[in-house]
C-alpha cells in the first residue's frame, strides 16, 4: 500500500508540526535547568527571563531561580521535567519520524506521550491559576493561551490514537474469527 502524504493526514499533520514545535521550546526554555549554567549562552537565558517578564509564570520562575524542584512544593514540577525530558522529548522525534512514514506502529507510543502529557499539563495550569503575588489577570491569559494547547492537542491525540488502536485491534479479532 503507497504511503498517503502527511499533508493528506489532517490530524497527523497537526501533531507532526506540535512535536517540530515543541523540540526548540524544550531545548530552550523547558531545558534549561538542566544544562550547567556556564554552557548556557546569555541569548537562551535571554528567552527564559523574556518569558517570565512577560507571563509571571511562577514555574519557569521556579527553575530559573535554582530552586531544588525535587524537594519541596514543587516536587511534582520536577518529576515533569524530568518526565518531559526521559520520555516525550524522545517521542517527539520518534512520532515525526512515524507520522512522516506513515507507520501505524506508532500510534500505542503517541497514545501514551499524549496521556502523560495531557496529565501533567493540567496541574500547571491549576496551578498558575492559584493566587501567585505579582500575577494579574493579563498574565493568567497570557499562560492560558501558552499551556493550554500544550493541553488540547496532547489530549486529543490520547483519544485519536486511542481509537486508532481499537480500530486496529477490532479489525486483526474480526480477521481471526473469519480464519
Amino acid at each position: 500500500m503507497a504511503r498517503v502524504p502527511l499533508t493528506s493526514r489532517p490530524l497527523d499533520f497537526v501533531y507532526f508540526c506540535f512535536f517540530l514545535n515543541h523540540i526548540p521550546a524544550s531545548i530552550l526554555l523547558d531545558f534549561q535547568k538542566f544544562y550547567p549554567a556556564a554552557y548556557v549562552p546569555s541569548s537562551i537565558v535571554g528567552i527564559r527571563q523574556w518569558w517570565i517578564d512577560i507571563s509571571a509564570d511562577p514555574l519557569v520562575a521556579a527553575a530559573a531561580r535554582g530552586d531544588n524542584l525535587l524537594h519541596g512544593e514543587l516536587v511534582w514540577f520536577g518529576c515533569f521535567a524530568w518526565l518531559e525530558l526521559l520520555f516525550q522529548f524522545p517521542v517527539f522525534i520518534l512520532g515525526m519520524r512515524g507520522l512522516w512514514n506513515g507507520s501505524r506502529s506508532i500510534y500505542v507510543l503517541m497514545l501514551a506521550y499524549g496521556a502523560s502529557t495531557a496529565t501533567t499539563v493540567l496541574p500547571c495550569i491549576v496551578y498558575f491559576l492559584q493566587e501567585h503575588p505579582n500575577m494579574t489577570p493579563a498574565h493568567r491569559i497570557m499562560l492560558l493561551s501558552s499551556y493550554v494547547p500544550f493541553l488540547l492537542v496532547p489530549l486529543m491525540m490520547t483519544v485519536d490514537m486511542g481509537f486508532r488502536v481499537y480500530n486496529i485491534v477490532a479489525s486483526a479479532e474480526v480477521k481471526a474469527k473469519t480464519e
